[in-house]
């Protein structure tokens, strides 16, 4: 299953409490009245289960990768060793038949291949 790499900046915060535990120093940029929550999308990394754990019965492992800008970063100090992003991952564990899974289910695009079969098999 393949999932889109760009999500709304209201489903990250609304549907996947993706910023839960991050502290606001890292987020002051994203959370500000000058940003529109549906219009803003940022990129993200999202797999299924990529360790091949196995699950508990009933259970999905979903893990969601994302960078934020460091505030620490600084362009104009040449002895700067900061990275300019920062990678935060998020683990979910979930009930297949949860509000969780449709969140992930909404995410998935749709494999253009089993379209091209279907219009050529018109």
């Amino acid at each position: 299953m393949q999932y889109t790499n760009c999500i709304s900046l209201n489903t990250a915060i609304n549907e996947l409490d993706l910023f839960d535990n991050i502290e606001f120093k890292y987020l002051k940029k994203l959370l500000n009245p000058s940003v529109d929550y549906d219009d803003y999308v940022f990129e993200v990394d999202i797999e299924e289960n990529p360790d091949d754990e196995e699950p508990i019965s009933q259970y999905c492992i979903t893990v969601v990768k994302f960078d934020l800008e460091n505030p620490n970063y600084n362009p104009k100090d040449s002895w700067c060793r900061e990275n300019k992003y920062i990678r935060f991952t998020k683990r979910y564990e979930y009930n297949c038949s949860s509000i969780m899974a449709l969140n992930f289910m909404n995410l998935v695009i749709e494999d253009s291949e089993d379209e091209d079969e279907d219009d050529d098999s018109d």
